[in-house]
C-alpha cells in the first residue's frame, strides 16, 4: 500500500532574454529561469529538477473586464486584456521547499510597449541602458481619452514601472503602438532571500550586462492587448470611433484568449507492469501525500478539451487568415526522484514519478523526507495554469 494518506495543505511560456542568451545557451528555450546561468562552461542541472528559486510561469488574468463576464467563466479568466481592463500579474515561483508566496519576495515589474516588429524582450533591450530610479510610473488610461481622439491616440511612457510587489494589478494601456502591435512586454525582476538583492539584480540587467548574478530571478511575459475588434466596437458604441480604425460587425469580434483550467488531479501507485495499486486519490493544490520510498506514482491532470479555443492567424503576409486551435503543453518538475517524461500534450496529461534518487540527486532520500512535484500547462498562446503537491516519504518497513 504505497500511498498511505493525504491531507490538505496550503499553498510563464516565458522566453529567454535575447541580450543575455549567450549566458543561457545551455538552457532549453522554454526555460523560465533567466538567472542562475551566468556561464556557458557551467554544467547545468536537469532543467526539470528544482533545487533553488525558479519562475515557472507568469499568469495574466483580467479581474476588471469592460464587458461583464458570465459566471461560469470565473475559473477561466481572460489572459488577453482590452485597454482600460485591470489585469493581475501572478508569477508561479517555486523552490525545493514548495511554492513561494510572491509577496514574500521583493519583485519589480516593468511594462514596455512592443512594436509590431519586435520580439519578446526586444522592447526593454532597445531602451537599455536604464536605471530603475529613472523609470516613470505606468499611467492607467482613462475612458475619457476615448472622447478626445481628434489628435490621435495618446503616447504613453515606455518602458515604465508597474509596481514593486508580488502580484500587482496593471491596467492595459491605450496607445497607437499598442493597437498596432497588440502586445505589452512584462518584465519581472527579483532577488532571493539571503542572496542578491532586487536592486542589484535590476541594476545589472537594465544596464545591459551579460554576466548576471546567478541567483537573480528574471522572467519576461507577453500581455496580449485585445481583441482590438472588441475595443473598436465598444468605442463606436460610445460615439468615440478611433481614428484610422474601422469597427467590424459585432458578430465578427473574435473570442478573447482565456487561461486554461485544471479540473482534477489524481495520484495513484502503480506496479512494475504499470498497473494501478489500489485506488487513485484526488488531490488539491499543496496537498501532502504519504508515499513509500521506491514506489512509482502515476499522476494524472485533467484540463478540459472543450476549453481549447479556435483562433485566427494571418498567413500570406497578412493577405488572408486561417483557423488554428489551441493545444495543451504540459511541463513537469520535481525536487527529487525520477520523472518518466518532462512534457506532455494531452487534455488528460499524465506522468510517472519514481521515488528513487536520479543521477543528479545528492541524497538517497528526499531532504527532510519531503519531495514536491510541479506542473504547468499552457494552451499554445498566452493562457497558463499550474498545480503542485508534495509527498512525505515513508520507509516501507515502517509502513508495515
Amino acid at each position: 500500500m504505497p500511498i498511505i494518506s493525504s491531507s490538505a495543505g496550503t499553498s510563464p511560456r516565458l522566453e529567454p532574454m535575447p541580450r543575455i542568451r549567450a549566458a543561457l545557451a545551455a538552457l532549453p528555450l522554454a526555460s523560465l529561469v533567466l538567472g542562475g546561468a551566468s556561464g556557458c562552461s557551467i554544467d547545468l542541472p536537469d532543467p526539470r529538477l528544482i533545487i533553488s528559486h525558479r519562475v515557472l510561469a507568469i499568469r495574466t488574468a483580467v479581474t476588471t473586464p469592460l464587458v461583464p463576464e458570465d459566471a461560469e467563466l470565473a475559473d477561466q479568466p481572460k489572459a488577453q486584456a482590452l485597454p482600460f481592463e485591470t489585469v493581475t500579474l501572478e508569477p508561479f515561483i517555486v523552490d525545493e521547499s514548495g511554492a513561494v508566496d510572491p509577496d514574500e519576495l521583493d519583485i519589480v515589474w516593468i511594462a514596455c510597449e512592443l512594436s509590431i516588429s519586435q520580439s519578446l524582450f526586444a522592447c526593454i533591450q532597445d531602451a537599455m541602458p536604464l536605471t530603475l530610479d529613472a523609470l516613470p510610473a505606468c499611467e492607467a488610461p482613462s475612458l475619457a481619452d476615448l472622447q478626445s481622439l481628434e489628435d490621435g491616440l495618446p503616447e504613453l511612457p515606455s518602458p515604465c514601472l508597474i509596481a514593486r510587489e508580488g502580484s500587482p494589478e496593471y491596467v492595459a494601456p491605450l496607445s497607437a503602438n499598442v493597437l498596432l502591435s497588440g502586445a505589452v512586454e512584462l518584465t519581472m525582476i527579483a532577488g532571493v532571500p539571503e542572496g542578491t538583492d532586487t536592486d542589484t539584480c535590476a541594476r545589472e540587467l537594465l544596464a545591459g550586462e551579460y554576466d548576471l548574478p546567478d541567483d537573480c530571478l528574471y522572467a519576461v511575459q507577453r500581455l496580449e492587448v485585445g481583441p482590438i475588434e472588441q475595443l473598436l466596437v465598444l468605442a463606436e458604441s460610445f460615439g468615440a470611433a478611433i481614428p484610422g480604425f474601422e469597427a467590424p460587425d459585432p458578430e465578427d469580434v473574435p473570442e478573447a484568449d482565456r487561461n486554461p483550467r485544471i479540473t482534477e488531479v489524481r495520484v495513484g501507485a502503480i506496479n512494475d507492469q504499470g498497473q494501478q495499486i489500489g485506488n487513485a486519490q484526488i488531490v488539491s493544490a499543496g496537498d501532502l501525500v504519504e508515499v513509500e520510498l521506491g514506489a512509482t506514482l502515476q499522476v494524472e491532470v485533467d484540463s478540459p478539451e472543450e476549453d481549447l479555443q479556435t483562433y485566427q492567424v494571418a498567413v500570406n503576409n497578412g493577405e488572408s487568415y486561417e483557423d488554428r486551435q489551441e493545444t495543451y503543453e504540459g511541463d513537469w518538475y520535481v525536487t527529487w526522484g525520477e520523472l518518466l517524461a518532462g512534457t506532455s500534450d494531452d487534455p488528460q496529461s499524465y506522468n510517472q514519478w519514481t521515488l528513487e534518487p536520479n543521477d543528479q540527486d545528492e541524497e538517497d532520500t528526499p531532504p527532510e523526507g519531503r519531495a514536491r512535484m510541479y506542473y504547468v500547462v499552457r494552451d499554445g498562446r498566452q493562457g497558463v495554469n499550474w498545480f503542485w503537491f508534495e509527498i512525505a516519504a515513508v520507509d516501507p518497513e515502517q509502513g508495515e
